[in-house]
């Protein structure tokens, strides 16, 4: 006797299988996004108090981010909100976080030595004043840390998790790495090269997300790299300067060095993006970071 088959799920110009589906949740997640932020940003405003736009832009960004989520999980349902934004916290969440800094200040000091080898930037000064140093190093690390984790929560929180689970996994990859590209469009000097480069750097903050199967790793890695090429060495990040312990001169060619974008504008990052990302999918890295490793570790402890 043929067994019945199991029904499917409603379909419409607004479901798949009785789900929202995926272009209508993208476009009411990044339109309540926008509304939010639009809005949180025009009440700062209102507020009678000095706050560095470096520290009140991410967290106003997170803020709307997290909303847009909650609002899309109560409308459109979802696994929770942990779980859908990749914040799920598990034993070695700080580890990823820190793993991610230290990986991202090998692959920036690897660019500086690139850098100052060829002749495309050069130190023209350095502070090392301590009292300077820790203040700036503090607030700066406070900031980035802040726009690391707007801005992995505003592209590869909620939005990879629904196009990876409703699409695939390439379609979250690619989506998420060309609209965080398209987001520092408004960057002073950016041309092709920074908006290619952009791109890769989506790639290789997806590829954290998909090795682990959280935010940690991406979001440290996101830290580190703004932190040791803006804070630390100087460089422009993402055509913006920061205060630094280094000031660097970026004299050489544009599309080797990045010119007065920093060197997210030239190929040098390129072949450094290219590489940290090849590094996350190497076999030994993925079994270390995959979250399986963790269940591992723990049955044969119990063994």
């Amino acid at each position: 006797m043929e067994e019945p088959k199991p029904e499917k799920g409603l379909n419409s110009f607004w479901l798949h299988d009785g789900e929202l589906r995926l272009f209508w949740k993208m476009s009411s997640y990044f339109t309540v996004f926008i509304f939010l932020f639009i809005v949180l940003y025009s009440a700062s405003k209102v507020v009678p108090a000095n706050l560095d736009w470096r520290l009140a832009n991410p967290t106003l960004m997170a803020i709307a981010a997290g909303l847009a989520t909650a609002f899309l999980l109560a409308v459109a349902g979802g696994r929770g909100f942990a779980v859908e934004t990749g914040l799920l916290w598990y034993r070695h969440s700080i580890r990823d976080v820190l793993l991610g800094i230290g990986i991202a200040a090998l692959m920036v000091t690897a660019l500086l030595g690139l850098e100052l080898l060829l002749g495309e930037a050069s130190i023209s000064s350095v502070h090392l004043t301590t009292g300077y140093a820790v203040r700036l190093l503090a607030v700066s690390l406070v900031g980035f840390t802040l726009v690391g984790v707007a801005e992995e929560l505003l592209f590869r929180g909620y939005p990879f998790s629904a196009m990876q689970r409703q699409g695939s996994t390439a379609l979250a990859l690619i989506v998420t790495s060309v609209l965080f590209s398209l987001m520092h469009g408004f960057n002073p000097e950016i041309g092709w090269l920074g908006f290619m480069n952009i791109f890769l750097a989506g790639i290789w903050l997806g590829a954290a997300r998909i090795v682990t199967g959280t935010l940690w790793l991406a979001i440290g890695l996101h830290i580190g790299w703004n932190f040791f090429l803006g804070s630390v060495y100087g460089f422009p990040v993402s055509g913006i300067i920061e205060r630094s312990i280094f000031v660097m001169d970026m004299n050489g060619t544009w599309w080797i060095g990045g010119g007065q974008f920093g060197p997210e504008g030239g190929i040098l990052s390129t072949l450094v993006l290219i590489g940290g990302t090849a590094v996350l999918m190497l076999p030994a890295m993925r079994s270390m970071l995959s979250p399986g490793s963790e269940k591992s570790e723990e049955k044969g402890n119990e063994e």
